[in-house]
């Protein structure tokens, strides 16, 4: 489904330090840091929530980060700390949109646009596969493969037990396993 890559760098002593200085109030810090965040919170957040919602949420997501910035006790833990508050408002945006139905109905389209400007393509296949599954089973399969974070960290970017991110990581996959054994299976 989706290559692993090497062994995950850990946060860099300047994404540290562009915290500490964004906490103290420089602004070329702050810009810089929501730069770099960009791309990888785009490309999650499109292809948990779709298309049509991503930029509002990315919106909502830079602005939460600007509001609470000042009260991040561990500066090393920024990257985690984002898409934790891109999942929560990414969900309520699904909930208040009525999109927690059946992802069968949901257009292919809205799970799969990619912006070729944010940097390397996800693999297709993986991304087609995720409107089988519930959105709390995609969460955590975007986070495990698509931002290649371990199953404790989507976990606490998530807010959920670890089991439950198991639960879910373990859900989703045999979703997508029955799905394409059905669809394997001559008529």
């Amino acid at each position: 489904m989706h290559t692993r890559t090497p062994a995950k760098e850990p946060a860099t002593p300047d994404q540290t330090l562009l915290v500490l200085l964004a906490q103290a109030g420089d602004r070329a810090a702050l810009e810089q840091l929501l730069r770099d965040a960009y791309s990888p919170l785009h490309r999650y957040i499109t292809h948990l929530a779709g298309a049509a919602l991503a930029d509002d949420i990315l919106q909502e997501t830079s602005l939460q980060i600007f509001r609470k910035l000042p009260f991040l006790r561990e500066p090393a833990v920024f990257r985690p700390w984002t898409f934790r508050i891109a999942s929560r408002i990414a969900f309520s945006h699904l909930k208040h949109a009525r999109r927690w139905q059946s992802f069968d109905d949901a257009s292919q389209e809205d799970l799969t646009t990619f912006d070729p400007t944010l940097g390397e393509p996800p693999d297709e296949g993986f991304l087609t596969l995720l409107d089988h599954v519930s959105p709390a089973s995609r969460a955590v399969l975007l986070l495990r493969y698509q931002q290649d974070l371990t199953l404790e960290e989507s976990a606490a970017i998530l807010e959920i037990p670890i089991g439950t991110a198991k639960s879910r990581l373990h859900y989703g996959v045999t979703t997508l396993r029955k799905y394409l054994t059905a669809e394997r299976k001559p008529a």
